[in-house]
């Protein structure tokens, strides 16, 4: 059932439910009348069709039409004329969008993280081939279907290579200083925005602390991103240097293209399979809890989480 605030049908599809809400636009799941396919359906909200917003729509039609890869939502169609608001018509992709994994309580396993993210950096190496920004990664646009796979979805801020569009768009705790001070991107504004999204799924904060959009601001241009040790321990050494790589904040620093991210990525995906040493063990336990874990682990290397849960622990670890 479509929910009350949810039109009952838009074109030739009927909703069955919203499924997402962003900045300008909605989207629902839908079926198509009489071939009964789902597909899902982005519309812009009637508060945001004024001119900025359609060629905000149109750009990603232009760009996203042209795209074809494993690990990309493919658009299906475009109607940026319907008298009910523009509209696009993409695949349906049945899975949870990160942003449910980014917090202490819900972070996935760390091989499971990696994994996501090589898929998300071979998608947008493509799309750096394709000459396409996407300015807008992070954890609500990546899809984790049922068997692993992953999906990069929401180019509505997307922008050709070398521009900066007409203005600054996309989500502040991802931005790169250049995108946030509206300077012509490149893939490595992408690569800055894929590293936060690595350290908010590791460790289920963001790279910098801040009370307000303005503090944010000024992180962000100005100071070092918080240590990810800060929030989570005992990730291996070859992890956090791709991590602390790819958020320089002078673009020059970043990993220079996506070849050279995927191979650090993957050669410390390699260490971690290698090792015999539970990456995992930290996972989801406060920090106070990770320093006994740790303290522990200092005088017994045998040890694992197996035999240290958080159904065994007393009261007094705190998680």
């Amino acid at each position: 059932m479509a929910a009350p605030s949810a039109p009952t049908h838009i074109g030739n599809y009927s909703i069955v439910e919203q499924i997402g809400t962003g900045a300008s636009s909605d989207v629902y799941l839908a079926l198509e009348e009489k071939k009964f396919a789902s597909v899902a359906i982005k519309q812009l909200r009637k508060t945001c069709q004024s001119e900025p917003y359609r060629k905000l729509m149109a750009n990603e039609v232009a760009l996203v039409g042209k795209l074809e890869h494993k690990n990309i939502v493919r658009l299906l169609s475009a109607h940026l004329d319907d008298q009910s608001g523009p509209y696009v018509v993409m695949e349906y992709v049945k899975g949870v969008p990160l942003d449910r994994h980014q917090h202490g309580d819900t972070l996935l396993p760390v091989n499971t993280v990696i994994s996501v993210v090589e898929q998300v950096a071979f998608a947008l190496q493509y799309i750096a081939g394709q000459g396409v920004v996407h300015r807008d990664v992070k954890p609500e646009n990546i899809i984790l279907m049922p068997n692993g796979q992953a999906k990069l979805t929401d180019f509505g801020c997307a922008i050709p290579t070398g521009t900066a569009g007409e203005m600054v768009a996309g989500s502040l705790a991802y931005m790169s200083p250049e995108q946030l001070e509206g300077q012509p991107l490149d893939e490595r504004a992408d690569i800055y925005a894929l590293g936060a999204v690595l350290y908010r799924l590791l460790c289920g904060r963001h790279t910098f602390e801040a009370d307000s959009e303005f503090e944010a601001r000024i992180a962000i241009l100005n100071f070092p991103i918080s240590p990810i040790v800060k929030h989570r321990q005992g990730l291996p050494p070859a992890l956090v240097a791709v991590i602390d790589r790819a958020l320089k904040k002078n673009k020059d620093e970043r990993y220079a293209d996506w070849s050279e991210f995927i191979r650090d990525l993957g050669e410390a995906a390699h260490v971690i399979r290698m090792s015999d040493y539970d990456v995992d063990l930290y996972r989801g336990f406060s920090m106070s809890t990770q320093s006994v874990l740790s303290r522990f682990m200092s005088t017994d290397r045998d040890f694992s989480r197996s035999g240290f849960s958080r159904s065994s622990m007393p009261d007094s670890f705190g998680a």
